[in-house]
């Protein structure tokens, strides 16, 4: 039988790939140290983590890291449970421009989003043709498939940590 392959499939695939990749003798020869830069380099655009890293997602320095399970569930489907202000929002403009990123400021007359790789976007709400909010996270899906496994490794061994790697 041929057709499109189910995402839970897909999901359920790289899930048990990485479960078994990632165990107490395979993390022993991690090193933190180079997940911090994989951590920057795949992560820190986006999240910050000791004070690095960017700010359109959440801040994990605080988040439950320790729990492999929590880090693979959020990792291969970042969709499940995305609070509103990490919802990705599509502005499109009367001129044709489209935006997309998340709403950190909002006035009568201005809109304000978090945009990926670039300064905010400020864009005044009469220029606004169609706005969107979706449910979906501006995380893509399949972060860890251009890793390798020891890059997965390490950057697992720096998420782990309790606090800042020495230089």
């Amino acid at each position: 039988m041929w057709g499109p392959i189910p995402d839970d499939a897909v999901e359920d695939r790289a899930y048990s790939r990485y479960k078994g990749l990632v165990n107490d003798t395979a993390m022993k020869s991690a090193n933190a140290q180079n997940g911090h830069s994989v951590f920057m380099r795949t992560c820190g655009p986006c999240h910050k983590m000791y004070g690095e890293g960017g700010v359109v997602g959440p801040d994990l320095t605080g988040s439950n890291r320790a729990n492999f399970e929590y880090l693979l569930a959020n990792v291969l489907n970042p969709n499940v449970d995305v609070p509103e202000a990490y919802r990705m929002v599509l502005v499109t403009t009367r001129d044709g421009r489209t935006f997309s990123g998340n709403v950190v400021g909002e006035t009568d007359r201005q809109l304000t989003l978090r945009v990926v790789g670039r300064d905010n976007a400020i864009i005044t709400k009469s220029d606004i043709q169609s706005r969107e909010a979706t449910t979906v996270s501006m995380m893509p899906t399949g972060l860890f498939d251009s890793l390798t496994d020891h890059e997965v490794l390490d950057l697992v061994a720096f998420l782990r940590t309790t606090g800042p790697q020495a230089k």
